[in-house]
């Protein structure tokens, strides 16, 4: 008697999210995935042993699993399909991107040198006036 048993994927859309990717540093939209995992049995899916949530970067291909504790998180800030090609098709996909990228770069904050008073980066770590260390 001969038994054919393997495992197949399956995974659904769920929507896309905008972040920035930690494999290729850039800010792009995510498609969020729900894998399933099944046993199957002479090609018919059986039972489901497993089961997550993963965003994949649509630059890089890069998948990452969603912590439980982040869920909610993704799923309040996700938007579907039908939003997704109307940003495209009204050209404000990259406004998106562009505009949590500007919220999220802060100017370095300045400070003053406590020798001569210069304003000075807070990153620095001696003044390029006075030469003194910060």
């Amino acid at each position: 008697m001969v038994f054919l048993f393997g495992n197949k994927d399956y995974y659904d859309l769920l929507g896309y999210i905008n972040m920035q990717c930690p494999t290729c540093k850039t800010q792009r939209i995510f498609a969020v995935k729900q894998e399933r995992k099944r046993l199957t049995i002479y090609f018919i899916p059986t039972f489901q042993y497993s089961s997550r949530q993963i965003v994949v970067c649509q630059h890089c291909g890069a998948a990452l699993q969603v912590d439980d504790d982040l869920k909610s998180r993704v799923a309040k800030n996700m938007i579907t399909q039908k939003k997704l090609d109307s940003l495209i098709e009204s050209g404000k996909v990259d406004n998106l991107i562009e505009a949590v990228t500007k919220r999220k770069t802060r100017k370095p904050r300045r400070m003053r040198c406590l020798n001569c008073s210069s304003l000075i980066e807070k990153t620095v770590k001696f003044c390029p006036e006075c030469g003194s260390k910060i």
